[in-house]
């Protein structure tokens, strides 16, 4: 196999490919449960070499070693990073060594400035990355800030794509465009484009209108087009209890059917085991199998006629149906501008990043992230792409060739 090199990417706003270990700059959340003393994130971590399919020798990556559990781990950036001056590029590894049935693999990009112990309630301005738990998708999720409220909101990404969930290497690329654009890749190909405008759900400007709440219906409203007929008056020879079916009384029995065998009979092979106590487990009885006599026949044992629609069956009687005439038409509240109507048209200004974590709950371990790049470089990220992500995937492929020969 390849030795592990460093890679350098030296305008990265993070880059890290855990050579040096997790301490200092990895640090697990000690964050405590509600109203206890208990760490809420038991879930273990480590910085090792992979154990399923390695591709490349000395490839230190940081690993989720605990299966049921809760994990959070995060490191801080050098200084704050502001997508708002030329945009985003975020990129990183996930390798499921033990696959992956129900656990996320995605990153936070968090909100600066950080404070407090990192967990579920830590803001975020980012979130991607695969996650499985019955549905398997790419999840793409960002906070926008209301300009009116103050608070924020989450868009999610409609129609993710689908992660691979083998024991490969596989890197996930996300790229923000200062035009409002974005762009998700896996293993370097793009399966996503969109607009932050307009791809993402709920949307994040509001209506411009909404319906009036306080509007109502009059009471004399008609929204009914058509209604029963009044002077309609059911035929007398309407009768509403016949049934749907019949006996055929037509039909005859089949010429071989054996009417006098049963379906179920005695094993004849059956015998009473040797240890049988009449006494304590009762009279003995061959189990029942199927009549051999039947096999061949046209059916056995009582024979009934089949049922067919009757037709003097008319069901339960309506009046037809005639035209409203009070008919108003279909009502509908009235329209009145949005109180809380705001128009963002630059949405890529996100909240500026102070640090990058994980937060998982995974029935799984072996869930791998290794080189981990924040900056605002597409050229970096394929640089990454090509140098350091290939040769590893591509070693990875010839492993796994090589365990399951054709």
């Amino acid at each position: 196999l390849p030795a592990f090199a460093p890679f350098s990417v030296p305008n990265a706003a993070f880059w890290e490919q855990f050579g040096d270990g997790l301490e200092p700059h990895w640090k697990r959340s000690q964050a405590t449960k509600d109203g206890e003393d208990e760490v809420r994130y038991n879930g273990e971590w480590a910085v090792e070499e992979a154990t399923e399919l390695a591709g490349i020798t000395g490839d230190n990556m940081l690993v989720v070693k605990s299966e049921a559990r809760h994990h959070a781990i995060s490191a801080p950036l050098d200084k704050p990073f502001d997508p708002a001056q030329r945009g985003l590029v975020f990129q990183y590894e996930v390798k499921l060594q033990n696959n992956l049935n129900c656990g996320g693999a995605y990153a936070k990009l968090l909100t600066a400035p950080l404070s407090g112990e990192f967990s579920d309630a830590t803001p975020y301005t980012i979130m991607f990355g695969p996650d499985k738990c019955g549905d398997s998708k790419v999840h793409l999720i960002y906070r926008h800030k209301n300009p009116i409220t103050g608070e924020y909101t989450q868009h999610h990404l409609k129609e993710p794509p689908t992660p691979p969930t083998d024991r490969l290497t596989h890197l996930y690329t996300l790229v923000v465009h200062t035009n409002n654009t974005i762009s998700v890749s896996i293993d370097g190909s793009e399966r996503r484009v969109g607009s932050l405008l307009e791809d993402f759900e709920p949307p994040v400007n509001p209506l411009k209108e909404i319906d009036d709440p306080n509007d109502k219906k009059p009471s004399d409203w008609e929204d009914e087009a058509k209604i029963p007929d009044p002077d309609a008056e059911k035929p007398g020879d309407w009768d509403e209890n016949a049934p749907l079916m019949i006996p055929d009384e037509d039909a005859i029995i089949p010429e071989g059917w054996l009417e006098n065998e049963p379906l179920m009979v005695e094993d004849p092979e059956a015998e009473k085991p040797s240890d049988w106590d009449s006494d304590e487990d009762g009279d003995w009885t061959a189990p029942m199998v199927a009549n051999p006599r039947c096999a061949d026949a046209d059916g056995c044992g009582p024979w009934k006629r089949p049922q067919k629609r009757n037709p003097d069956y008319k069901g339960k009687w309506t009046p037809p149906l005639v035209d409203n005439p009070r008919y108003t038409g279909e009502w509908a509240p009235r329209r009145i501008d949005n109180p809380e109507y705001f128009e963002d048209l630059e949405p890529y200004k996100l909240a500026k990043i102070g640090g990058i974590g994980f937060e998982l709950w995974t029935m799984q371990s072996g869930i791998s992230f290794n080189n981990i790049y924040l900056g605002d470089s597409i050229e970096d990220a394929v640089q990454i792409t090509k140098n350091v992500w290939e040769p590893k995937h591509n070693a990875e492929v010839a492993v796994r060739d090589a365990l399951n020969p054709k």
